[in-house]
């Protein structure tokens, strides 16, 4: 039984600035995105990428130019890519079967966009059995409704700790997953 890290949605329109404005902070998203895969491929964890498809003339539009992993998170051989066209990378996706193949039982969720995505992934897991930690630093949004994007995101922190998600900085998980190959769980 392991536990996997879920990189969801982190696509080229998220940090390019090309259709829409870069996600809020997306430096430290970045950075935090990267240093969670580079420890996950360290410590052999398997790294699942979830890559949104959406429709024609959205910024995610599938096969648009910002439709692809962003770059510097760019899947290698071996690693999964589960393509969504919902919210949830559970709805209508063969994400459950790839966790089942890996043994897969606990999550480790980085990405875009809180309030939607990301929530919606992590409640979905929840409801599926699994063990979900997310990175309370390495996901983000843009502001929306009256919210600056800290808003929401501190918003779905406390919405997705109070459903049972675990909530843990970056740092405390990359220090977990180098601890996971000595039987430490990552969670």
């Amino acid at each position: 039984m392991s536990t996997a890290l879920l990189i969801v949605d982190l696509q080229n329109a998220v940090f390019d600035g090309r259709q829409i404005p870069p996600a809020h902070d997306a430096h430290r998203l970045l950075d935090n995105a990267r240093a969670l895969l580079s420890a996950a491929r360290q410590a052999g964890a398997p790294v699942i990428h979830i890559q949104h498809c959406a429709a024609a003339g959205e910024a995610l539009e599938e096969g648009g130019p910002g439709w692809p992993i962003y770059a510097p998170l760019a899947p290698r051989a071996g690693e999964p890519v589960v393509r969504k066209r919902f919210a949830s990378a559970f709805e209508a996706t063969d994400i459950q079967a790839t966790l089942q193949r890996l043994d897969v039982r606990a999550l480790i969720v980085t990405g875009i966009q809180s309030e939607q995505c990301v929530a919606a992934t992590c409640r979905a897991a929840l409801g599926l059995g699994y063990g979900v930690c997310l990175a309370e630093d390495a996901h983000s949004t843009w502001p929306d409704n009256g919210l600056s994007a800290q808003q929401i995101v501190a918003l779905q922190n406390e919405q997705l700790h109070d459903a049972g998600v675990a909530l843990r900085r970056t740092e405390e998980l990359v220090a977990a997953i180098g601890n996971s190959t000595t039987g430490e769980r990552a969670g």
